[in-house]
């Protein structure tokens, strides 16, 4: 079941798109009349997967695959573009496999976008390649990873776009619901970041942005998206920080790292000596902290969310001065 919320006052009344999991069986059959055939994207031998439906074929006046292709090929993509099929519907089909008023939907367990053969604007005049972009956005966040602890990117958005637009936190406040399947459109993250990619394709468009104005898209947050698309984030890098501690009366070692992607920091002291840890804001809030124990590996979690940097105290049990080496996992 699709589910759909109206829009904010003086916008669209209905969402443009929805996402879904995988077709019911009425959209399966659908998708069987339609002719599908791979066309070339651009020079660089990529090709993606088009198909018209067979009432389409008859009725369409737009249903073209080759400028579809053509189109696609212009957006920043990744190797994703390959496993992509676009299927191209009338505007009563469409309506069928994606939602009332609706203007197109993304398929996220088959890599499908499905898209109206007609060339006509969307209710809030997005033209039918701006549709086409941003569900080609979503296509984009299916196929990127997201730091633990978060939802997948199809919900969240990406890792550096999501870290910029404090997703997390605002997340946290209740202003924005990822992955809702249509029940709070414009709060949805997820759809957030589809319209961002869109509109780094088309930065003059005109659409009107119907989410959070904090969200509407700044020059940071497109470099962001386009990085994510082009450059994605692919994991988790550990790095050492090595010292001195002084002893226990003498005070606490203090350092500082960056964390620029939101996400799980893992700290762990390496060593046999006793140590305390803790883990502080640039606020000087104590957000994390673990007493001297004895032990080899000591590891203590935290999720970023919001904080640019952390600093991090640590003091040892011991009389004199003992050398120590804390591993840090960040995103």
């Amino acid at each position: 079941m699709i589910l759909l919320l109206a829009a904010p006052a003086g916008a669209s009344m209905l969402p443009r798109d929805t996402v879904i999991s995988s077709p019911g069986p009425g959209s399966a059959r659908i998708s069987a009349s339609a002719a599908v055939s791979r066309y070339p994207i651009d020079a660089t031998g990529r090709s993606v997967a088009i198909g018209v439906t067979a009432a389409c074929r008859v009725s369409c006046a737009a249903a073209d695959p080759a400028r579809i292709a053509a189109f696609l090929g212009t957006l920043a993509h990744g190797p994703e573009v390959e496993l992509l099929t676009v299927q191209l519907e009338t505007p009563s089909q469409i309506g069928f496999d994606c939602g009332y008023g609706a203007q197109a939907c993304y398929y996220g367990g088959e890599n499908k976008i499905v898209l109206s053969g007609e060339d006509s604007p969307a209710a809030d005049g997005a033209s039918r390649e701006f549709v086409l972009a941003h569900e080609y956005g979503h296509h984009v966040a299916r196929h990127r990873r997201t730091p633990a602890p978060f939802p997948p990117a199809i919900d969240w958005g990406t890792a550096r776009w999501a870290s910029y637009e404090n997703v997390c936190r605002r997340s946290r406040t209740g202003s924005l619901f990822p992955g809702t399947a249509g029940l709070r459109y414009f709060r949805d993250p997820g759809e957030a970041f589809a319209e961002t990619f869109a509109n780094l394709r088309f930065p003059d468009s005109g659409v009107p942005w119907r989410w959070p104005r904090a969200l509407e898209p700044d020059a940071a947050a497109l470099q962001a998206v386009r990085e994510d698309t082009l450059e994605p984030w692919l994991g988790r890098r550990t790095f050492s920080l090595r010292g001195r501690l002084p002893g226990r009366r003498a005070g606490a070692a203090a350092r500082r790292f960056s964390t620029p992607i939101d996400g799980r920091v893992s700290l762990r002291l390496r060593g046999r000596s006793r140590y305390g840890l803790s883990l502080i804001n640039p606020a000087g809030r104590v957000l994390r902290s673990s007493r001297p124990a004895s032990g080899s590996h000591r590891r203590l979690d935290f999720t970023v969310c919001g904080q640019s940097s952390l600093r991090l105290a640590l003091r040892s049990a011991r009389r004199r001065p003992a050398a120590f080496e804390l591993q840090i996992q960040r995103p």
